[in-house]
């Protein structure tokens, strides 16, 4: 023991440089909208780079949302993206989680947000 091997000293050196070169990608909130009523609809816009695939998630206390709007989407030419999706008539009132995740290439970024049934 004590001794490391240089193969793999050097591959610990490539990890660290890369998890320090490692591109994040922005992503922000533009406009939410909260509160929103059961049976009816709310959206969310967000900012990230031109061209990225984003997806989201929206939870509710009875799981994951499977409501028709929430789909992967591609950024347009200025970095936007806009989801429209119907609040379930049975949906069960609170702050309920939503995240979103896009990638471009190496970069990855993520947000996560709530908003409200009442």
């Amino acid at each position: 023991m004590g001794r490391v091997r240089l193969p793999v000293a050097i591959f610990i050196l490539l990890a660290a440089v890369g998890s320090v070169w490692a591109a994040d990608l922005r992503v922000a909130v533009v406009s939410l909208s909260s509160p929103v009523a059961p049976f009816s609809d709310a959206t969310l816009e967000i900012q990230t780079a031109p061209g990225a695939a984003c997806v989201i998630a929206v939870r509710h206390k009875s799981g994951p949302s499977r409501a028709r709007g929430l789909v992967p989407k591609t950024a347009d030419g200025k970095g936007r993206v806009a989801w429209l999706w119907r609040v379930g008539s049975n949906t069960t009132p609170g702050q309920w989680p939503i995240e979103v995740t896009c990638e471009k290439g190496a970069a990855r970024g993520s947000l996560r947000t709530t908003f409200e049934v009442r």
